[in-house]
């Protein structure tokens, strides 16, 4: 194993540099002139143009990419702690808009979008697989019926409306707020503070997870459905074996396999799985925060989280693939 994960890691290295070299050219040559955009009215040309010399802006294509990446995996150094604890960070990698260096502030937003992410895939999945399978296994009885309709009528309502719904609610009939990570203009301490705060990420989080819950079981259902159906599941039930022996031994397994590979798709869910929700429900989170990058250009953030994306989808991808060779003896890492 090892060896495939060396060898794994090279691919990604050079699927990383592909990525990085396509997704430099489309930012860097799309037409428009993203530093006038960003530029504060009250300046001059003379102070546009300033920048532009300070970042490099009309240097060589190949010249900006080499000084963008030399930048990006110093300030990248920086953050994990690779500069013994300086944290010092390239001033020109900064945001157009905010004036920020662009690494930090990826990190804390990451801070910020996590717990929603892992609250949300908590609930998902402990509640997905117990209904789908107990959905299968009574199938055509009232209660499969039940689940049914009740999935279907989530899948069909859009999560936005729900969320306003939700907002409405609960600060007009409870009259607490749960806009934004934790209460605005109130100075909380010790418990009260974690409670605040649980209680504005498990808000948002759980409405998120609605739909997800009512997609996923339909899913867990339908594979159940199928391997229920094998000649080693029948040959097992004709053995006389203890139902949830067949089912939960025999069948749960492979039946779960298809899913292992959905776990490449959390990660890289950080930028664009909670846009959304964090405009909604106020969350200065890593999803919006690109999102209103994309709309004013402002081309440093854009690249850096297209690379950082990309670098989570295929370590999502190689983490999916060994939980899979782990899970079914017929896969073989090679």
């Amino acid at each position: 194993m090892l060896t495939y994960i060396v060898r794994r890691l090279f691919q990604m290295g050079l699927t990383l540099f592909i990525v990085s070299v396509i997704s430099f050219l489309i930012v860097a040559l799309a037409p428009g002139d993203p530093l006038a955009s960003q530029l504060d009215p009250k300046k001059s040309e003379a102070d546009l143009e300033r920048r532009r010399d300070d970042i490099g802006y009309d240097d060589p294509v190949v010249k900006k990419y080499l000084d963008f990446y030399s930048k990006f995996f110093a300030d990248l150094g920086a953050v994990v702690g690779f500069d013994g604890g300086q944290e010092e960070y390239s001033w020109e990698l900064t945001s157009g808009t905010s004036k920020e260096p662009v690494l930090p502030t990826m990190w804390r937003k990451a801070g910020v979008t996590l717990p929603l992410l892992i609250v949300n895939t908590l609930v998902v999945w402990s509640l997905s697989f117990p209904v789908g399978i107990y959905s299968a296994l009574r199938r055509n009885t009232p209660q499969d019926r039940l689940i049914t309709v009740i999935s279907y009528t989530l899948i069909a309502f859009p999560g936005f409306w729900i969320s306003l719904l939700i907002i409405g609610f609960v600060t007009q009939t409870l009259g607490v707020p749960i806009v934004s990570p934790e209460t605005i203009g109130v100075d909380l301490e010790g418990p009260q503070a974690f409670f605040d705060r649980t209680w504005h990420v498990a808000i948002p989080a759980l409405v998120a997870s609605l739909t997800g819950v009512a997609v996923l079981t339909r899913y867990v259902k339908g594979q159940m459905l199928e391997v229920m159906n094998h000649d080693y599941i029948r040959t097992a039930k004709a053995k006389g074996l203890d139902n949830d022996v067949v089912y939960y031994r025999h069948a749960l397994r492979p039946a779960s396999l298809p899913f292992i590979t959905m776990i490449a798709g959390l990660l890289p869910s950080l930028f664009g799985g909670w846009v959304v929700f964090e405009a909604i429900y106020g969350w200065p989170g890593l999803g919006r925060w690109f999102l209103e990058a994309v709309f004013t250009r402002d081309i440093y953030i854009v690249m850096t989280s297209l690379f950082v994306s990309a670098a989570l989808t295929l370590i999502g991808i190689l983490i999916s693939d060994i939980l899979l060779s782990v899970a079914d003896p017929r896969v073989r890492l090679s």
